[in-house]
């Protein structure tokens, strides 16, 4: 075989890939994802969210980066006004920073000033900022670089990981972390004021992800058991003070891998207390995909009238909106049909525990972009070397807005974006060359259009989804 017949060969492999792709797309309508409706349209885990303002804000771990737990995605702030259509803008820190962040904790607000205590190296430190959406600097105001003076708590006992802080009502503020350790809070928020303690919980075994909190004069403390797919939450109880005393009800196990539910390994979250209502949100992440590759969810928390929680019936459903939301525009790419330039084959979920019964296979076909889930995506075949995404709206329609959430977005993209009444003439709708890290990536033009073709000029070539107005 000569030479100049490889690149006609390798156009049409790929071009062979997209029919399949498209004809497997129309025959089945619609794939169902297996993985329900996450929260977030990214990789995440460990949330820890608050509402300030009107606004939600989740500060998480950023997974899928391809190093397992030796390494962590940019840090940012995913943030939301209703609960379900959810955006970031860059790092909630300033250029150069190098250090690998995990497991952040709540935000608090003290003096017109937010706090937040994530893991960095291993270690918790605190943090401050003028706003939720930072930059975040050290507490003598320097910014957090590999070569910045930032200094880790030194908490003293257990795994200096995964901090909560709760403040009580008299504006004293508590630290909970891995292991079970807890103590005060100095009024500066730098450290452990005095010496800190250990819960002593009615089951034993590694713990981490702790969640403080307070309703109607009672103090929960809740700690994750096990791991990956066997997560547990139980929780103890106490109504004397943050730092106990404190006793277990009878059933403490609160939430647990559910088969029918779909859901594998509740573990480490927070719990989100609507403001000026008693209702409660239990928000953690599922073990999914495995590994470092999670996303997370949520679902209502409820009492009992004696204080004790009911065991929360876990799910893949989402909760929906919790604020409401303004009068959206009809999303024209809704189950409308797509083509690609290759489609990755599918990824079967090993599970670390034969009991478990996990038995999942992610598909990344086209039509999974176009399905309103942030459980489910398309993504190119691994060295396809020119990525692009087709849509067919099925009529010329007016169209003036577009939104792109892309896989991997804390990690840039840039790409084309071009428009079609007949799939052969192209236009430039939008896009960009310079690498940006947001989601979702918008574009906004008025225009008549029955096609729109993503070219990904850098980033993952992949797509949560894919919406047009």
């Amino acid at each position: 075989m000569t030479p100049r017949f490889l690149p006609f060969l390798s156009i049409l492999a790929a071009s062979l890939t997209t029919l399949l792709g498209a004809a497997e797309t129309l025959a089945s309508g619609s794939i169902k994802p297996v993985f329900g409706m996450p929260l977030i349209p990214d990789l995440i885990a460990d949330p820890s969210i608050v509402e300030i303002d009107g606004t939600f804000y989740c500060y998480a771990t950023t997974d899928g980066m391809g190093a397992g737990l030796g390494s962590a995605g940019l840090p940012v702030v995913w943030k939301s006004k209703d609960f379900v259509n959810w955006s970031f803008e860059d790092s909630i820190f300033s250029a150069g920073f190098d250090a690998k962040y995990w497991a952040p904790s709540g935000l608090i607000s003290k003096a017109g000033r937010y706090y937040l205590f994530p893991t960095l190296n291993e270690r918790i430190t605190s943090l401050v900022s003028r706003s939720p959406e930072g930059p975040f600097l050290t507490l003598d105001g320097k910014p957090i670089t590999k070569e910045s003076a930032w200094a880790p708590m030194a908490v003293g006992i257990a795994k200096p990981i995964d901090a909560e802080v709760f403040v009580d009502d008299d504006g004293t503020a508590y630290m909970a972390w891995a292991q079970r350790g807890i103590g005060r809070l100095k009024a500066d928020l730098s450290g452990i004021e005095g010496t800190p303690s250990l819960v002593s919980t009615k089951r034993p075994g590694y713990s981490e992800g702790p969640i403080l909190l307070k309703r109607k004069g009672v103090y929960y403390y809740l700690y994750t058991l096990a791991g990956h797919e066997r997560y547990q939450y139980a929780y103890m109880m106490s109504r004397v003070s943050a730092l106990g005393p404190w006793e277990a009800p009878a059933e403490d196990i609160i939430a647990r891998s559910d088969s029918e539910a779909g859901v594998y390994g509740p573990g480490h979250g927070c719990v989100l207390n609507l403001s000026g209502t008693d209702s409660w949100y239990f928000i953690y992440l599922e073990y999914g995909r495995g590994g470092t590759n999670r996303q997370i969810w949520a679902d209502r928390m409820e009492f009992n009238e004696d204080g004790t929680i009911r065991p929360i019936k876990v799910g893949n459903k989402g909760v929906g909106a919790l604020r409401s939301q303004s009068e959206a525009a009809r999303n024209l790419a809704l189950g409308a049909s797509a083509t690609a330039s290759s489609i990755a084959p599918e990824y079967r979920v090993k599970p670390r525990y034969a009991e478990t019964r996990m038995e999942r296979i992610e598909k990344f076909d086209t039509a999974l972009a176009l399905d309103a889930s942030n459980g489910s995506r398309w993504m190119a075949a691994e060295g396809d070397p020119a990525p692009w995404f087709q849509i067919d709206l099925g009529a010329t329609r007016h169209i003036s807005r577009t939104e792109l959430y892309f896989v991997k977005p804390t990690a840039g993209h840039s790409y084309v974006l071009e428009y079609s009444v007949d799939g052969t003439a192209w236009l430039a709708y939008g896009g960009q060359e310079e690498l940006l890290r947001r989601s979702p990536h918008r574009d906004q033009k008025s225009v008549s259009a029955r096609y729109l073709r993503l070219k990904i000029l850098k980033g993952t070539p992949g797509l949560w989804e894919f919406r047009v107005y």
